[in-house]
């Protein structure tokens, strides 16, 4: 087995472990080592990484782990996950928001102390370049570019729906990462310089990569930690080359959702009685390892756009402004005591007949479903067993949120200019208007935002 030694450790590429690595090689002399999965094609500036890769209009279908969910009904849903560096920046819609001042202090208020927002917000200036010096929940003095879509770059059917939720009493939103109104629409930002998709590899390790404390592998999948007591030691990972033991006196996992519990499982890191049963020894009894995974459950409605509304796709497609998503409605449900529980989106789809289907998504941002991800055995290259549990809530809570997501949505379709680039509701179809037919739509079809979180739960020391 081959060694090597370094000061810090950050196991996977992705959003995160790009940033972690650029900020500790700035402003550091630590030797740092980033392992990645997948491949790293080097800077942007050398002209190696795939066009699907860079072009923000679509979202890409490679470079993809292959994970999905497992259903009881024996189907299986896809859980887009990205493998390459960059991680999931380098595969999503670009959509560049914050979270609510008020979710980061109920963080610090739990016992997170540190995650205010107040204590966030010149963090927010060290990562993000917004272009425009007037959102002022944006960051100004990061390397992560970032603007909004002007409204001459709306395709079609993104337009007509921000029109249409305008025409409908919803207030035009300076930007989507301020919480005041909690309701109304926007375009949102975006991580994108011209149509280029412009991921973490780009913005925060490409300046620092030709610096000797960097050592980036690729292809190198981590397998386990080694513990001396409960202290990590080495990483042992499975690369090209075959096993490689990276010694260091500091270990980050930036594996993602699925990731970074797995990782601690095969160390033996996690429920003990499912570690047991696949012969991995338990070093630390986890209970709640691999718990506590959440997204936010969604639900789409199709429609069939008019005549004039597919002429208007071709010609955007033709002049090269077409794009899947660029507007976003924050809406409340009847639940919703204060604040938005609702993200209505107009979404452009591609068929496999190669037509563009005009579809809306509405997601439940509150939800209080919880999942799991467990191993299906100690080999690294398995993917794990992966538990959405989606609308499990005990009080169907979660369902009721989407059910008044579809009739925002639908309620949005009756005004101009929607009503006129709509020829005809495909799912859940007109006649589908009592409550309990579109409950049973939504659980039939319930998807998620590809926003699953939870797995590696923050919290004090105290918290079991």
């Amino acid at each position: 087995m081959e060694g090597h030694e370094f000061d810090v450790v950050i196991v996977g590429g992705g959003s995160a472990g790009c940033a972690a690595a650029g900020r500790l090689c700035a402003t550091t002399d630590l030797r740092v080592c980033l392992v990645e999965a997948g491949p790293d094609y080097g800077p942007v500036s050398e002209g190696y990484w795939p066009n699907e890769l860079l072009d923000s209009r679509v979202r890409p279908g490679t470079h993809d782990w292959g994970y999905a969910e497992e259903r009881d009904d024996g189907s299986t849903i896809p859980e887009p996950r990205a493998k390459v560096i960059g991680g999931c920046s380098t595969h999503n819609l670009c959509a560049a928001l914050w979270g609510m001042p008020a979710d980061y202090d109920a963080w610090a208020a739990a016992g997170d102390y540190g995650w205010a927002y107040a204590d966030l917000r010149p963090l927010i200036d060290q990562v993000e370049q917004c272009a425009e010096p007037d959102a002022a929940h944006h960051g100004h003095g990061g390397s992560l570019p970032t603007r909004i879509y002007r409204d001459d770059e709306l395709s079609v059917w993104q337009r007509a729906f921000l029109q249409s939720a305008e025409a409908a009493g919803f207030p035009r939103l300076l930007e989507l990462s301020g919480p005041d109104p909690p309701q109304g629409v926007a375009p949102f930002y975006a991580n994108v310089l011209d149509h280029t998709r412009w991921n973490s590899a780009f913005a925060f390790l490409d300046p620092v990569r030709d610096l000797p404390a960097l050592t980036v592998y690729d292809g190198t999948t981590a397998d386990r930690l080694l513990l001396d007591q409960e202290n990590a030691t080495a990483l042992i990972c499975r690369g090209g080359a075959g096993e490689l033991e990276l010694v260091s006196r500091m270990f980050i996992l930036a594996a993602g959702v699925y990731g970074s519990p797995t990782i601690l499982m095969r160390s033996g890191i996690g429920p003990g009685e499912h570690l047991t049963e696949l012969g991995i020894f338990v070093v630390t009894d986890s209970a709640g390892g691999g718990g506590n995974l959440h997204d936010h459950p969604g639900v789409a409605m199709r429609f069939g756009p008019s005549q004039e509304a597919r002429r208007s796709v071709a010609e955007d497609y033709r002049r090269g402004a077409l794009r899947q998503s660029q507007v976003i409605l924050r809406g409340s449900s009847s639940l919703c005591a204060n604040g938005f529980d609702l993200h209505v989106l107009p979404y452009l789809h591609e068929t496999e007949a190669g037509e563009w289907e005009f579809m809306m998504y509405a997601f439940n941002m509150t939800p209080r479903s919880r999942g799991q991800v467990r191993l299906r055995g100690d080999d690294p290259e398995l993917a794990p067993v992966i538990e959405r549990r989606l609308l499990s809530d005990p009080e169907d809570r979660d369902m009721a949120v989407l059910v008044d997501g579809v009739l925002l949505a639908r309620h949005l379709t009756t005004f101009e200019p929607l009503a006129s680039t709509i020829a005809v509701e495909v799912d859940p179809g007109p006649r589908v208007k009592r409550v309990g037919d579109l409950q049973i739509f939504a659980r039939s079809t319930v998807d998620a935002y590809a926003h699953p979180v939870g797995t590696c739960k923050m919290g004090p020391a105290t918290d079991p």
